[in-house]
């Protein structure tokens, strides 16, 4: 690559993309162009990084023609025969020159069969706003140049005619509304989208536009003063979306006072006008205003109160009827339970296997009842109960779904049960209601992950005769969406609970399960100062924490798993461990190359042979999920087509190597290096469901270090498990509270009846 040297530079950009928009100013990319002589020459790339001192960043819209001035420098690369030029541009002054036209242009690429962004925009570079009234016209003659064909001139002027509409495509540009905000609005307003925006520009929020975004263009391209009513109502709004991604689904004034204070500054608006724009609020359903049984006045966002609502009817629905057998002789589910004992004898050759008391409870109840939880902390028995469960169950003849949210805890709950399971969303996705039918049996595993939205969308497709079952424990990790669903059931009297307490899953002499009972009921557990405890707690300054982890780490490095609270972090980062693991262990080892799609070269993707690995997404298809961990077993010398469909549909790909995942043999494909990670060391949420023989977790004062964390990653480790870091910081997050509790949700007092 040429060194770059800085030039004046003037000329004329389209901007096709913006990369970064904030109070800082803007990036953006583009091509040149000449309006005059037609020049659209989309072979030079421009990047044009705009100070907001010299432009907001609203006025650079996507499709916009700019004539920019400022400091530049070229870099031309080349790459096998051919070059590539890119140029940097630091803007000293910009002008627009011609409005961006991106709204008609994306217009006719959503609507128009066989005209795609390049016509479309070869069409506003010729017409501009005429373009408008050529389109309303139906006028031939105007685009037969560009668009000779009379059949595809038809179909633009038909569906124009259909669903164009030349005053709503003009507001939102001349009101300067980005494109894809633009597009939602539209969408969801069609030819109201005018009306509605006149009359509160703030309605922009409910199409995920930023605050910063829309308050700006509500306050300079539609006049709103700052103590508009509106403008109040809408930072009330705003603040209760910020709550739920705080796992909140509901909030008080109190609650929200410090975020809107945040949002209105510089101007802090009296309480009269707060409570004026609360009540305009209410009255255009902007928020929902609930009093609590304590007379505390709670406010929801209209969507996730739905949610909560009909979530809330759906169970209590489940919960008043009863299960109905439809059978001439009931199932005898003790006589269920003693076969399936048996049988557990003879496959695992333990003639003393038998459920416990609490286990037998478990089966019964989630048998009699059609809304159960199952619920007890790491290895105490609960797939042992389902696999028992199912024996019952099939004497129903039902239709029976288990899944999970992540693909690995599918896998899981697979080899567990030796039954299908499918994700949540993969059942959402793919499950149709024929195969559903009107009586389906659904079991949700590792179900203290379970979001509002996902449950929601679960009852919206399941029938009112589901025969419903949470797994789980509540003192694991939290969902990472708002609201709780487990958490709150395991509280409410009246729900079918059962409880398991005994561990199973480690030796009985383990000091494991002791520990993680006292750190599940918020006591210091007996950690030890020795290296080869069973549990043991190392503690030292951040700057000693990976040394020391990586000392501990070679001591058994095929049975070990580290495990961290977040990626980004040079004390105890996911990356800081693993790019040191990887120059460590296979830095000198082949790498793994894939073609880059722009310059047809083979380049380094990151991995080597060797290479521990994270896969992070779900291909059914090869039996790959989201959380399956592998290793790099081998790198082809140049990219090999193969097949990796089925015999009678083969598909074929280019494979850059093979890989193991979870002891299954696998090729690694070129669309597999995007959803690769590696893994000497993976977070914690990533490694729920999983277990491992020896755990090494990296803790330190962070926002996610709590109670759930600590009890989480010690139920990981099968044999051993030590902490390394800060004994205060994970002192602290044992002793309070799980953050998750203090959500602040309705579904409890919804099921109650307030």
């Amino acid at each position: 690559m040429n060194a770059p040297t800085p030039v004046l530079l003037s000329l004329s950009v389209r901007v096709t993309r913006i990369r970064t928009a904030n109070r800082k100013g803007c990036i953006a990319f583009g091509h040149r162009v000449n309006v005059e002589s037609g020049l659209n020459d989309r072979a030079s790339a421009i990047v044009i990084h705009v100070p907001a001192n010299i432009a907001s960043p609203s006025t650079v819209a996507v499709g916009g023609i700019f004539e920019v001035c400022g400091e530049a420098s070229t870099a031309r690369r080349e790459h096998g025969g051919y070059a590539v030029t890119e140029t940097q541009l630091h803007v000293q002054d910009i002008r627009q020159v011609r409005p961006s036209g991106s709204q008609v242009i994306q217009w006719m690429a959503d609507n128009v069969p066989r005209i795609r962004e390049v016509k479309a925009t070869k069409l506003w570079d010729a017409l501009g706003e005429r373009l408008y009234e050529v389109l309303d016209q139906a006028d031939h003659d105007a685009i037969r140049e560009i668009v000779p064909s009379d059949e595809i001139r038809q179909g633009l002027f038909a569906c124009w005619a259909e669903n164009g509409d030349a005053r709503t495509l003009r507001f939102v540009q001349d009101k300067g509304i980005p494109l894809d905000l633009a597009r939602k609005a539209i969408k969801f307003h069609q030819r109201r989208t005018v009306d509605a925006l006149l009359s509160d520009p703030y309605r922009l929020l409910s199409f995920s536009g930023s605050w910063r975004q829309v308050d700006a263009i509500a306050r300079e391209r539609f006049a709103i003063e700052l103590e508009d009513p509106r403008r109040l109502a809408a930072a009330l709004e705003e603040a209760l979306y910020r709550v739920s991604e705080r796992g909140h689904t509901c909030a008080t004034l109190n609650d929200l006072h410090e975020t809107v204070s945040k949002l209105l500054k510089p101007h802090a608006a009296p309480s009269s006008a707060m409570v004026k724009a609360l009540m305009q609020g209410k009255e255009k359903g902007q928020f929902i205003a609930r009093e609590t049984a304590t007379g505390d006045l709670m406010l929801h966002a209209p969507g996730t109160y739905i949610m909560e609502r009909q979530c809330a009817d759906f169970i209590r629905s489940l919960l008043v009827n009863p299960v109905r057998q439809q059978r001439l002789f009931p199932t005898d589910v003790d006589a269920v339970i003693a076969a399936f004992e048996q049988a557990e004898r003879q496959h695992l050759g333990t003639p003393a296997f038998a459920l416990n008391d609490a286990q037998r409870a478990a089966v019964k109840t989630s048998f009699e009842h059609r809304f159960s939880i199952i619920t007890g902390g790491a290895g105490v028995g609960k797939t042992t109960v389902l696999k028992a469960l199912y024996k019952a169950l099939d004497t129903l003849g039902r239709p029976r779904f288990q899944m999970a949210l992540s693909g690995r805890a599918t896998a899981r709950m697979v080899e567990a049960t030796h039954e299908e399971a499918t994700t949540i969303a993969g059942f959402l996705r793919h499950a149709s209601e024929d195969e559903i039918g009107e009586s389906p049996v659904i079991v949700i595993d590792e179900a203290s992950m379970l979001d509002l939205v996902t449950f929601y969308r679960l009852v919206q497709k399941l029938p009112l005769g589901a025969h419903f079952i949470l797994v789980g424990d509540p003192y694991q990790l939290p969902p990472i969406g708002a609201g709780l669903v487990l958490h709150v059931l395991c509280e409410l009297e009246g729900i079918p609970t059962t409880r398991l307490t005994e561990v199973k899953r480690q030796a009985r002499d383990s000091g494991i399960p002791a520990a993680a009972l006292a750190i599940r009921q918020g006591a210091w557990p007996a950690f030890s100062s020795s290296e080869t405890a069973d549990v043991a707690f190392l503690s030292c300054s951040d700057e000693q924490i990976i040394p020391t982890v990586l000392r501990l780490y070679e001591q058994s490095r095929e049975n070990t798993q580290i495990l961290c609270a977040t990626r980004v972090c040079a004390f105890a980062g996911i990356d800081a461990i693993n790019n040191i693991c990887h120059a460590k262990y296979v830095g000198d080892a082949k790498p793994l190359k894939a073609i880059n799609p722009e310059t047809g070269e083979l380049e380094f993707t990151g991995f080597c042979e060797g290479d521990l690995l994270l896969y992070t997404a779900n291909d059914w298809g090869r039996n790959l999920q989201n959380g399956c961990l592998g290793r790099l077993t081998e790198v082809f010398d140049n990219p090999v087509k193969v097949d990796v469909g089925t015999e009678e549909k083969p598909v074929y790909r280019q494979a850059l190597g093979m890989a193991i995942y979870e002891g299954v043999a696998q090729y690694v494909l070129e669309s597999d290096v995007d959803v690769m990670q590696h893994a000497y060391a993976i977070t914690v949420h990533k490694s729920q469901g999983s277990q491992f023989p020896r755990v090494i977790v990296l803790v330190r004062k962070s926002r996610v270090l709590d109670r759930t964390f600590i009890y989480t990653a010690v139920t990981r480790a099968q044999v051993q498990v030590i902490l390394v870091g800060d004994a205060a910081a994970v002192r602290e997050a044992i002793a309070f509270p799980p953050k998750a509790f203090a959500r602040q949700v309705a579904l409890h007092s919804m099921l109650e009846g307030t």
